[in-house]
């Protein structure tokens, strides 16, 4: 559900000015650059010396609390309300918004102050979508979207607006199509431009900071769930493997794509890298592949049969977030119960798996 991210479309200030611009100093984006690498790369400890490096040189820029948050969102993934570690993320990302709203009354400083504004309220509704919980996106809505538009006008000083114009510029357009009972909403909103919108998304993906990964992961997304391009997505989903082989994410995403495409030995190679990688997590994903080389490679349904449950119960423990594994692994009961001749019960598993999950690459696999 993290597409549901794009819905955001839908200290006195003469201390502040001692705060230094980050735009106006290289050294302070290298190491937040730094800081987000090894992030993205579950080097925590590593992380950690950057951010905090950050934070005695800047304290009240907004930076500092965006880096800790972004590191407490990884360490703890999959972050569910049902961990206590949600409350210091939030608060992280409150405190940036904080932070970001003093920013934007100078005029120097108005430039950072509305991308850190805009991009706390937007993991915060990340978090929120991802878990099940869109009621909570509702107060920042508004805002989110004044400062998207406001980004099409930012996009050349800083590159990071280029995520949130492409991504408005994709989805104001790509997803009424998919989802028509949302016309209506969505016609009240400035038009997008959905080519240009994936040629933005691509522009931020090389010259970004904060947001190269996402844009990265959105634009593999992208064309799973709306472009229903397999190749394009195992590239984008292949590189964030490769520039961040720790990120168990970008592992599951990448595995589910290559067993789709039937890949399976390129899916054995993902496997035997992952051993050491004892977390409830990473074994959903090992599940995955296991029931999926069951059955497809070796022909034993039983076998198959019994880890696609075992994924499904997996799965249901991470809540909505792992919905995309839950659809998989009743997707595959579906087709096993397909080749016995079992019509019934093959359709009341695939409508299971339809209820988990939106992406066609998922439910129409055969």
């Amino acid at each position: 559900m993290r597409y549901l991210l794009v819905l955001w479309v839908l200290l006195p200030g003469g201390f502040l000015t001692a705060q230094p611009n980050y735009l106006e100093r290289p050294d302070l984006m290298a190491l937040a650059d730094s800081c987000l690498k090894h992030t993205y790369d579950f080097s925590f400890v590593q992380a950690r010396r950057f951010q905090k490096s950050l934070y005695r040189d800047t304290p009240e820029h907004p930076a500092p609390s965006f880096l800790e948050a972004l590191i407490i969102y990884w360490e703890h993934f999959p972050l569910t309300p049902d961990d206590p570690a949600h409350e210091q993320f939030i608060h992280l990302m409150d405190l940036c918004i904080s932070k970001a709203g003093q920013m934007m009354d100078n005029e120097s400083s108005h430039i950072e102050g509305v991308f850190f504004d805009l991009f706390a309220r937007a993991f915060k509704a990340m978090f929120w979508a991802d878990n099940g919980k869109p009621v909570k996106l509702l107060p920042d809505l508004r805002v989110m979207y004044n400062h998207t538009i406001e980004g099409f006008g930012l996009k050349e000083k800083l590159p990071e607006f280029y995520f949130s114009t492409g991504l408005y510029n994709y989805y104001v357009e790509a997803y009424p199509e998919a989802h028509p009972l949302y016309k209506p909403i969505l016609s009240f909103m400035q038009e997008g431009d959905r080519e240009l919108g994936l040629l933005q998304l691509n522009h931020a993906i090389h010259y970004s900071v904060y947001l190269r990964v996402e844009a990265l992961l959105f634009m593999s997304l992208i064309q799973l769930n709306y472009e229903n391009d397999l190749n394009s997505a195992a590239l984008y989903a292949g590189r964030l493997h490769r520039e961040y082989p720790g990120n168990i994410y970008y592992q599951g995403l990448l595995i589910g794509i290559l067993l789709h495409q039937h890949r399976y030995q390129a899916v054995r190679e993902l496997m035997a890298n992952m051993e050491n990688q004892k977390d409830r997590y990473s074994e959903m994903i090992r599940t995955l592949a296991e029931g999926f080389i069951e059955e497809m490679v070796r022909g034993n349904e039983t076998n198959a049969g019994k880890k696609y449950g075992q994924l499904i119960d997996m799965a249901q423990e991470f809540g909505p977030i792992a919905e995309s594994y839950e659809a998989m692994g009743y997707m595959g009961l579906s087709r096993l119960y397909r080749k016995r001749g079992q019509m019934s019960e093959a359709r009341r598993y695939a409508k299971k798996a339809a209820k988990s999950t939106v992406y066609p690459f998922i439910l129409d696999e055969k």
